[in-house]
């Protein structure tokens, strides 16, 4: 069965932006007296920020001081540092092959879909920086204040599937650079789910997670649809 969309990742699958979510994470949890790894912020990257944030509040200073109102300062600072970044920071880019693998979704025919652990206002700062929008190689995008779950659950790709008209998760293929990505891929059904090892996440990492497959980069993304592709044929 050939695949009719394909969503991909945003931070460290299809952005490049040299480890600014994890380092913005880390600064804004330290404003708050909270002394976190970047290890520890690789264990939560992908889900939405607001529960990432919470898991490491807690884990770090114990449930009790996870509250609503320590979450939003965190979150609160989180945002400005990114929103920042992203719209100013001179390390901003497309990871590589993302515009041309996006163009190339579109002659074969196939559904490019964005979805992100980042709310609304990031992801439209990102897109628009990046000029994908505006070139027309994006079918639709989600982010994850825009489902009742984000990652790992389903959500998302499901909202997705909706917005893009593909009703079955075998034609739909997950592409992402952390451990909630395959899951959120697996949740989902989607024919691949494949982890992409330049980003946050190296091989060794994501393969205990069980991704379908593995690339090196977008372009080899491209190749496993190409293959399935000719092996459906």
């Amino acid at each position: 069965m050939q695949i009719a969309l394909i969503v991909f990742d945003m931070a460290g699958t299809t952005v490049r932006d040299d480890d600014a979510v994890n380092l913005s994470l880390q600064a804004a949890l330290t404003a708050a007296g909270v002394a976190a790894s970047r290890d520890d912020i690789n264990e939560v990257m992908g889900m939405p920020k607001p529960h990432a944030i919470q898991v490491l509040l807690a884990r770090h200073r114990g449930e009790a001081a996870a509250t609503a109102a320590a979450v939003a300062a965190v979150h609160q600072h989180f945002m400005a540092g990114m929103l920042e970044h992203y719209r100013t920071g001179p390390g901003v880019g497309e990871c590589e092959g993302a515009t041309e693998t996006f163009a190339w979704c579109r002659a074969e025919g196939i559904k490019t879909g964005l979805d992100t652990g980042f709310n609304r206002p990031i992801a439209d700062a990102i897109i628009a920086r990046l000029g994908w929008a505006a070139a027309g190689l994006l079918d639709a995008t989600v982010t994850s204040d825009e489902v009742p779950r984000g990652r790992p659950f389903p959500d998302m790709i499901h909202r997705l599937m909706t917005l893009t008209g593909v009703g079955d998760p075998a034609r739909v293929a997950k592409v992402g650079d952390t451990p909630v990505d395959i899951a959120q891929g697996h949740a989902a059904g989607c024919r691949l789910v494949v982890g992409i090892t330049s980003g946050s996440h190296t091989a060794v990492q994501l393969e205990p997670h069980r991704p379908t497959h593995l690339a090196a980069s977008l372009r080899d993304v491209r190749e496993l649809v190409i293959q399935l592709k000719t092996e459906a044929a």
